[in-house]
């Protein structure tokens, strides 16, 4: 990483979000930036959830500053500040990212999901015209859910052992996509590419996301979780002789579409 030098002349972006400790994007963001040569840094912001509205307008208004990024739990509300949305982000009702245009309008996106689309692209292993199984229907598998009929899957049948969270995600989904999507909790015979988009198996007592015996070799075999890595599930569906990706691949692919989406217009 070269040295950062800051001054007047560098272009700022924001992290909001609470808690902040956690966040890891802006050292990784920040050092994307140097190494391209681009004068710009990151910065984390701790806003409460009620300062919100009192937080962003006032980070808009600065002209040196190009980019927001939004995490929990702002991602809903911030969606009111921006003048465009993308097509899943209208879907989702929700964002993580938001960039002021060369027009001074913002826009909206959110690449939760398209972090773990782009995982499996980059892969070499094709989503449009795949039947595609999910178990979560909470934000994660939500946008997951939204990135992979984006992307052209024939079908997407999804399971959540929230009911109110499944009878949600399907409602928007069928609107969005009528006819692409089922709501069931077994994997169905002609699945491709099957995902856990839940926290089960961040422990070893967790449960598995999904029957080990309905898997195949065929399939890819996805898990949002980055720690441990790999999951029960991954260990299991590699033994069959499936393809897998973990939840650094989704990790390191919403960083490249991120960082995409912040420069856009800066070159």
């Amino acid at each position: 990483m070269t040295q950062v030098n800051i001054t007047g002349k560098t272009r700022v972006h924001f992290l909001l979000g609470s808690p902040i400790a956690q966040v890891l994007a802006p050292g990784w963001l920040t050092e994307r930036m140097r190494n391209a040569s681009y004068d710009g840094m990151l910065v984390p912001l701790h806003i409460e959830r009620d300062n919100l509205t009192s937080a962003l307008p006032m980070l808009k208004a600065m002209p040196n500053v190009d980019s927001i990024l939004i995490t929990l739990p702002h991602k809903f509300a911030a969606t009111a500040f921006c003048d465009r949305l993308s097509e899943r982000a209208r879907v989702l009702g929700a964002i993580n990212a938001m960039r002021r245009e060369p027009d001074g309008t913002w826009f909206g996106d959110n690449f939760d999901g398209a972090g773990l689309t782009a995982g499996i692209l980059k892969a070499g292993r094709e989503i449009s015209g795949k039947n595609v199984f999910m178990v979560g229907a909470g934000g994660a598998g939500s946008s997951i859910g939204v990135s992979m009929l984006e992307e052209g899957a024939r079908h997407l049948t999804f399971h959540d052992i929230n009911t109110e969270n499944q009878q949600k995600l399907f409602a928007k989904l069928q609107d969005a996509y009528p006819g692409r999507v089922t709501a069931s909790g077994t994997i169905p015979g002609d699945c491709d590419i099957v995902v856990n988009a839940t926290s089960a198996g961040m422990k070893t007592s967790d449960p598995l996301p999904a029957d080990p015996l309905q898997l195949a070799p065929h399939m890819v075999v996805a898990d949002v979780i980055t720690d441990p890595v790999p999951t029960r599930i991954l260990e299991e569906a590699a033994r069959i002789g499936c393809f897998t990706r973990d939840g650094t691949h989704m990790l390191e692919g919403q960083i490249e579409l991120l960082f995409e989406f912040m420069l856009a217009h800066a070159r």
